[in-house]
């Protein structure tokens, strides 16, 4: 499969890429990251990436060592590099870089950037008609920093090892209050009493880049999305589910911890933005510059 690694503006093949083990992103998690992928070949929103990587940057006190010209053009440099056929998934990371063996970040002289390009792996078309599962998860999110993309992920990979082994492909994480925050790697919307509905940022949550295009999308489409902060109990008699990120774009939930949502079917509230979205991403990727 083709894939890249842009380690610090060197192109190599994954295998090739190297990063020191005293590098405080592999000792400590101490990093940010931006993810998402294309359409029809090239990025689109990268601007609001960039805000958000430049906003964590702030958050736990990192330089950014690229401006977001320079970082874009290494990004199409990668994406040119993979050639891939279809589309690609790229991630961007920064690093606190190479420092001394404790969690003091003024040893590390400079940050490491790496992009990385890989194929898409897209869900079978089936999922989007039929809807998926997910479920609560027992971790709890810290709201402090929740909302930080950082490379300290290890909530996510134990709830994605609960969704896992519960046959579900998200793990919807809980506010230490109870209310519900976000998945590993997605955010969620309920339909309650005819209105869309989704946890408030101020629960503590990662406030998606593709979020923010499906709440100007349904708004444009006459389905305003309501923010608010809900416990798992209040959502199970939703009649419709949804969750919505990169990688996916609006996925259907038909089932939430083993008991149908609604009918146990994709509803049309659902449906319609579905379509909605699809249609502004083709619109963005057709009009936005590729370089």
């Amino acid at each position: 499969m083709p894939a890249r690694v842009n380690l610090d503006g060197r192109i190599s093949c994954p295998d090739q890429a190297r990063i020191p083990v005293l590098d405080h992103g592999f000792l400590y998690g101490d990093s940010i990251y931006e993810s998402f992928r294309t359409y029809r070949g090239g990025p689109i929103l990268f601007e609001r990436n960039f805000a958000r990587l430049r906003r964590a940057a702030g958050d736990v006190g990192l330089a950014l060592p690229w401006t977001e010209d320079a970082l874009r053009q290494e990004v199409l440099r990668t994406l040119d590099d993979a050639a891939n056929a279809d589309e690609s998934l790229v991630r961007i990371i920064v690093t606190r870089g190479v420092g001394e063996l404790a969690p003091d970040p003024d040893t590390c002289a400079h940050p490491t950037t790496v992009i990385i390009v890989l194929p898409l792996q897209a869900l079978p078309e089936r999922l989007y008609r039929e809807g998926v599962a997910i479920v609560f998860s027992e971790l709890k999110r810290d709201a402090h920093i929740a909302s930080i993309k950082t490379g300290n992920l290890i909530h996510q990979v134990l709830g994605a090892r609960q969704a896992r082994r519960a046959g579900a492909v998200e793990a919807i994480f809980l506010t230490p209050d109870g209310f519900v925050s976000d998945g590993t790697r997605s955010n969620i919307y309920f339909v309650l009493d005819g209105r869309v509905v989704t946890p408030s940022t101020d629960v503590g949550i990662v406030a998606g880049i593709t979020r923010s295009l499906v709440m100007e999308v349904a708004a444009d489409a006459g389905v305003p999305i309501r923010e608010a902060r809900f416990t798992p109990d209040e959502v199970r008699n939703a009649a419709e589910a949804f969750i919505t990120s990169t990688t996916r774009g609006i996925l259907p939930v038909t089932r939430i911890d083993g008991s149908p949502v609604g009918t146990g079917t994709v509803g049309p509230v659902t449906f319609r933005l579905m379509d909605a979205f699809r249609s502004a991403v083709d619109t963005l990727a057709r009009t936005e510059p590729k370089a």
